[in-house]
């Protein structure tokens, strides 16, 4: 079973989403990015057996409950390979959340970093398209959407995915701080 954990920001980045939306229903398209409330994701999707999945997800949700509300700077609308995303600005309280559950997920469970954890990239993916042109056409449509310049962490998602496959991804709980 695959979890995944991340800051929920899609109340304000709503514009944005909507604008998101618009597109790819009027190209006739599909991003799995829209199946899910757009977020911060703080650690690539890892995989766990069944026995320790409940124990991972008492961990992480004791872990989001004890963080205090944090702002995070915008830096804009950019686009890599066939993702068009949202990129955040360097934050340390923010690496420093990444890197502690890391080092719990590692120590408690065997929980090895992806390679994407090692230089982590704070973002939130607006649309993933099938390939770099489509992305391309997708980030010329969207570059210029209003969002905010600051997000303010107020809450989490927590979620799972049985093959790990995006767009079979599900929230299984939001958790508010």
């Amino acid at each position: 079973m695959y979890i995944w954990f991340a800051i929920d920001v899609d109340e304000q980045v709503n514009i944005l989403r909507k604008n998101a939306e618009v597109y790819v229903k009027d190209k006739g398209l599909y991003s799995p990015t829209l199946a899910l409330p757009f977020h911060i994701s703080l650690k690539i999707s890892f995989n766990v057996s069944e026995g320790i999945f409940q124990d991972i997800l008492n961990d992480i949700r004791v872990f989001l409950k004890s963080l205090k509300p944090i702002e995070i700077m915008v830096s804009g609308i950019e686009r890599q390979g066939t993702i068009v995303w949202l990129i955040m600005q360097d934050n340390a309280e923010l690496t420093n959340i990444h890197k502690q559950l890391d080092k719990m997920l590692l120590d408690k469970y065997g929980v090895e970093q992806h390679e994407f954890d090692k230089n982590f990239i704070f973002h939130t993916s607006i649309l993933i398209m099938d390939n770099e042109e489509e992305s391309k056409k997708a980030f010329d449509a969207l570059k210029n959407s209003e969002f905010p310049k600051e997000l303010k962490v107020k809450g989490f998602i927590i979620g799972s995915s049985v093959s790990g496959v995006a767009g079979t991804y599900v929230v299984n709980e939001k958790i508010e701080i």
